[in-house]
């Protein structure tokens, strides 16, 4: 019995991260087009939604994160420090990097375009560099950018998640006091978009140990929804454009106001000020993915061949649409500096698709780096 159950649950996962891949890529190329579009690369596109698209794109890479990091965890035996060497090593292996390369590009641009670059943080360079290398750019007091790398942003939150993780995996009796240490280290800010990364975490779980309904798995309306992109497409049209989602924003953004009356500007919510309507967000993404567990009962012969061919490809661009996210706006900011995007649209696309490209390169050749923080992350966790 217990094995029918492991083969089933692997199954199911196998189908949910097949979506998860193609998700990753999707949404790090709407994230690339917001930028775009505000730089002037993408005209055509209407900018009083690509900022939201791109802000619900940040969001719907947490729950991803969620489902895959337990992933993660359970691979690497439920032991935290293990789990931490290679979750940290992912991060350092192009947040390192992508930072030095950020502070190069932005060194060059400013000597063209000043007026793109007005940040502060230039004068106390080597400080902010170990800042965001620590990933305390959105805790408690402070939501600064790292250097032009406006995206960077996420990760003072993945990060701390991964901490959290790590906390609750540690020996009984000293659990409770890692998990408060994690959660008074990244505080409210951070804490305020952490359902979204949860509901992920327990949608692997209850995949996992097969706990949803009994009569979701089996229903026949399971069998005859469309395609799971299609299905995360309309659910998330059909909530992002309603009444109470915008009603939500406009009430925390309005709490947010008065945070900043009260306590000062330094308290603000920043990128959490839609926390509320960033959860539901979260959970269109969390009900698509149990939707597609609940449909996969036993392996198919297209999960058989699915390593080949183009599920390979997908898997490989899906592992580097975090390179692509990371990398991507320092460069386009640089193309901007430039003056390309003064040629009309074509020239964008063209620079956009080469940002892209070049982000993947990058990605690829930084990701050869992992082993090297392995070993290091290896002499100094927990030891």
């Amino acid at each position: 019995m217990s094995l029918e159950l492991h083969s089933s649950s692997e199954s199911r996962h196998a189908a949910v991260f097949l979506g998860l891949d193609q998700w990753r890529i999707v949404l790090a190329l709407v994230v690339v087009a917001m930028h775009a579009q505000a730089l002037g690369f993408m005209p055509w596109l209407r900018a009083d939604w690509t900022g939201r698209l791109g802000h619900d794109a940040v969001i719907g890479f947490f729950a991803v994160s969620g489902y895959s990091v337990m992933q993660a965890a359970a691979s690497a035996g439920w032991q935290p420090r293990t789990f931490l060497i290679g979750r940290w090593s992912r991060l350092y292996s192009l947040v390192v990097p992508a930072l030095l390369l950020t502070l190069c590009l932005d060194t060059l641009g400013r000597t063209l375009r000043p007026d793109l670059y007005p940040l502060w943080m230039y004068n106390k360079w080597p400080l902010h560099l170990g800042f965001h290398a620590l990933f305390l750019g959105e805790t408690w007091t402070r939501s600064y950018p790292a250097f032009s790398n406006i995206p960077y942003w996420s990760l003072g939150y993945e990060a701390w998640y991964y901490a959290l993780l790590a906390a609750w995996l540690m020996p009984a009796r000293i659990r409770s006091g890692c998990v408060a240490l994690a959660l008074v280290c990244m505080g409210p800010r951070v804490m305020l978009l952490l359902p979204c990364w949860l509901m992920g975490a327990v949608a692997w779980w209850w995949v996992e140990r097969g706990r949803w309904s009994a009569w979701l798995a089996g229903s026949r309306s399971i069998k005859m929804w469309g395609a799971p992109s299609l299905l995360l497409v309309s659910l998330y049209a059909v909530w992002t454009t309603s009444p109470w989602a915008e009603g939500l924003r406009r009430t925390t953004e309005a709490l947010s106001q008065q945070i900043a009356a009260q306590w000062g500007a330094e308290m603000r919510l920043s990128y959490s000020r839609w926390f509320a309507a960033d959860w539901v967000t979260a959970g269109v993404f969390v009900a698509v993915m149990l939707a597609i567990a609940a449909r996969t009962v036993t392996p198919t012969s297209s999960d058989a061949t699915s390593r080949n061919g183009p599920r390979a490809w997908i898997r490989w661009l899906a592992f580097h649409s975090f390179g692509i996210y990371l990398m991507h706006y320092p460069l386009l900011l640089l193309a901007a500096a430039v003056g390309l995007a003064r040629f009309g649209a074509g020239t964008g696309l063209l620079t956009v698709l080469a940002v892209v490209a070049l982000s993947v390169a990058l990605s690829a050749a930084f990701s050869r780096t992992r082993p090297l923080w392995q070993r290091l992350l290896g002499r100094s966790i927990l030891r």
